[in-house]
């Protein structure tokens, strides 16, 4: 079989399909080596209402130039970085942002005295200028947090306890929306939530709501305890209480009268005592 081999202006068709290849290649080579990567957006988990929240958004452009930055919450743009414009930023108006340009540009976006309307998801659109006009965009959450000020009310059912005995108590979070997580602590050491329940209020300003927890702990270390309380939202704003417990020892009057426990008298090793101490002032 013979081989035929065509020719195109004094090259064959298999050196020009090489030479076009390449020359399609080129950009698309030097896009991968220069172009826009690792964007990453900064957002508040959690702020307080009324407060600044300061959103940024980093990139790395490599070699090309930044076309524009644009801010979404949810779907509707509310800011924009431009560059190569006069003046540089632009803000889209949207009920209840209320955006600082002094402090806004190429890398975040500030907004003063955010409201509970602004939770929700926020997203930061990078794009990088002619010819490759690279566009990546990259999302997050930030809930705005609604919440009475104060530290939780922690109440237990005595003031001391001994060893062996059950230790009960409650513990309530100041009124908040979303409603505030509860974790208990002995002596520095985490027990978990307890028992939960959740109390909605109504107030002027919408419906917030108390968390209150009980645990019941058995009493097993000697001496002094430590007792704590802590609320938390999104494990960002948060407030403790801590109650230190004294050991509740036994009297002197309620050893030497057991009321018929004999048996407690003989394994008590501070009633042995105090029965030496007593026969030798008698003789």
């Amino acid at each position: 079989m013979t081989k035929t081999t065509a020719y195109h202006g004094g090259l064959t068709i298999t050196t020009w399909w090489c030479w076009w290849c390449t020359a399609a290649l080129v950009p698309f080579v030097i896009g991968m080596a220069t172009c826009l990567k690792d964007v990453f957006i900064e957002v508040p988990i959690a702020i307080r209402e009324g407060t600044t929240a300061i959103l940024r958004c980093d990139y790395d452009l490599e070699q090309e130039a930044l076309y524009t930055v644009k801010w979404y919450k949810g779907r509707r743009e509310f800011f924009r970085y431009v560059p190569k414009e006069l003046p540089h930023t632009r803000v889209f108006p949207l009920a209840t942002i209320n955006v600082d340009v002094s402090e806004s540009g190429p890398n975040q976006v500030v907004l003063r005295q955010v409201t509970p309307e602004l939770d929700g998801k926020y997203r930061c659109e990078v794009s990088a200028d002619a010819p490759t006009f690279h566009t990546q965009i990259v999302a997050a959450w930030m809930h705005v947090v609604r919440t009475m000020e104060g530290k939780p009310e922690l109440h237990l059912e005595k003031p001391q306890y001994s060893l062996g005995e059950k230790l009960r108590a409650n513990c309530s979070s100041p009124p908040s929306n979303p409603p505030a997580n509860i974790t208990w602590f002995i002596n520095d050491k985490e027990l978990g939530n307890g028992r939960i329940i959740r109390i909605p209020s109504v107030r002027p300003s919408g419906q917030l709501f108390k968390t209150v927890s009980s645990i019941e702990y058995d009493v097993l270390i000697a001496g002094k305890l430590k007792v704590k309380c802590q609320s938390d939202i999104y494990h960002v704003i948060w407030s403790e209480t801590v109650v230190m417990l004294d050991e509740d020892k036994p009297r002197l009057a309620s050893i030497l009268q057991p009321h018929g426990h004999s048996a407690g008298l003989t394994s008590s090793p501070s009633f042995s005592i105090i029965l030496l101490f007593t026969c030798m002032i008698i003789r």
